[in-house]
């Protein structure tokens, strides 16, 4: 994947946006071209990034956009200019808020269960979980397995016994690149979480780098990761992993170097709960 489709994927493409956006909102009325061209590149901007939403709140966005836009005259600019300055404040809140890296509380353990596709499987070299075993001293259950998506993860949490008290969920991605519809997504996800959120176990999640076809893939991860509490690692993490130097042996696939990162990124994300 190239690094400007993972910088949108990632919604590092938000921040950019909101400031075009508020510049075109502060820009004077006499100067049409540049608020136009600066509220366009801002909303394109914002919309590029993909914040997990329902499409209607998308819809409603885009309205107040299109209404400060094309402001009719019972409208005061006052108006129209609070409506979208409040609107672009609440999207940006409420991403800032999910862009941190979880605290992740539970027990202490000393073992860690990963259910995955091919980036933990490994293809070509040394798979990440394999890396983190050795780096960190933990005892590693590795499950994933290549082109698994959420249906085939079931079978995986089968696997699991009462003494598996941590759980690492790395899937998706093939539902995602496979054209997978997301209702189905979903409701495979939310199979999988109803088996894996057992009383007593942590679970944690990777939030998917997104594209605008599939921000309902996100928006589906944050509702159940919500209804399951179920840990979130934010999507620009992963993202970061994946445009480093050297990073995927294929643009997607992780390298040793790749493999390297993304064991030290689950080391520091699950460093409160791992001895």
């Amino acid at each position: 994947m190239s690094p400007a489709a993972l910088y949108f994927a990632s919604g590092e493409s938000l921040y950019p946006g909101v400031v075009f956006l508020l510049l075109g909102v502060m820009a004077p009325e006499r100067w049409p071209v540049l608020r136009s061209l600066s509220g366009w590149i801002g909303l394109i901007l914002m919309v590029g990034a993909c914040p997990p939403a329902p499409w209607w709140a998308y819809g409603i966005f885009v309205g107040i956009f299109l209404l400060w836009l094309f402001r009719p005259k019972k409208l005061s600019r006052a108006a129209a200019t609070m409506m979208l300055a409040m609107a672009v404040f609440l999207v940006l809140g409420t991403e800032l808020s999910q862009r941190k890296m979880p605290v992740i509380a539970g027990g202490t353990e000393h073992s860690l269960v990963i259910i995955g596709d091919s980036l933990s499987s490994g293809i070509g070299g040394p798979s990440w979980p394999t890396i983190l075993e050795h780096s960190a001293g933990i005892s590693i259950k590795n499950l994933s397995r290549p082109g698994a998506g959420v249906r085939d993860a079931l079978a995986m949490a089968a696997q699991m016994t009462r003494e598996d008290h941590l759980l690492l969920l790395e899937i998706g991605g093939n539902d995602l690149l496979g054209g997978v519809p997301s209702a189905d997504f979903a409701n495979g996800l939310e199979g999988l979480l109803m088996k894996a959120c057992a009383p007593g176990r942590t679970v944690v999640m990777f939030e998917l780098p997104l594209i605008p076809s599939k921000i309902a893939y996100g928006y589906s991860q944050r509702r159940l990761a919500r209804k399951y509490h179920v840990f979130l690692i934010p999507k620009r993490f992963f993202a970061d992993v994946l445009r480093g130097p050297h990073a995927t042996s294929d643009g997607l696939h992780l390298s040793e170097v790749g493999a390297s990162r993304m064991a030290a990124l689950v080391e520091q994300a699950l460093s409160p709960v791992l001895q």
